[in-house]
């Protein structure tokens, strides 16, 4: 057995977490009910590690382009296994606290400037608060007389922050 770093093993255990946790609307049987979570599950064991160094690009097959963004694939698969059902908000909010747990464990692993983001008290806030929110708009009633119009573009907007903050602790990290 291979020695790996604590941060492989933990963005290996927290994104394959996050692939198995996250609900889906499986079709009747028992083996899909096994199967279709142990597929995420290997897929997310593969995928959830950080890249952290970008090599330039010499090819741009469809393969080679996974390879090179699994991190990012891992996270849109988990939000379609997720969108593929309607689970209970305790469920949902579990699997959003994985996910959010996992990307800043992945972007702390990215080096000095992840590092830098997460010890920013504005950066790992506008992230809780954007993924709240978010969570909360999914289940808001869209009826023309509810709030979830309202709580909808908070989120966007409370999302539109956190990538702001981000992106302008990494700017000014640089400078």
């Amino acid at each position: 057995m291979t020695d790996q770093p604590t941060a492989v093993r933990l963005a290996r255990s927290l994104g394959t977490a996050v692939a198995a946790s996250a609900p889906v609307a499986l079709p009747e049987g028992p083996l899909a009910a096994v199967l279709v979570p142990a597929g995420a599950a290997l897929a997310a064991w593969w995928a959830s590690p950080a890249t952290v160094r970008r090599p330039v690009a010499v090819t741009f097959t469809r393969r080679a382009q996974l390879v090179r963004h699994r991190n990012t694939a891992l996270a849109v698969g988990c939000v379609l296994l997720s969108a593929l059902s309607t689970p209970p908000i305790w469920a949902a909010a579990c699997v959003t606290a994985l996910l959010l747990g996992y990307l800043m464990c992945v972007d702390a692993a990215a080096g000095p400037a992840g590092l830098r983001q997460l010890r920013s008290r504005w950066v790992p806030a506008a992230a809780h608060t954007a993924s709240a929110l978010v969570l909360l708009a999914s289940y808001a009633s869209v009826a023309p007389s509810g709030w979830g119009r309202i709580i909808a573009a908070l989120a966007v907007a409370c999302s539109a922050a956190a990538v702001g903050l981000a992106l302008w602790s990494r700017r000014s990290d640089q400078g």
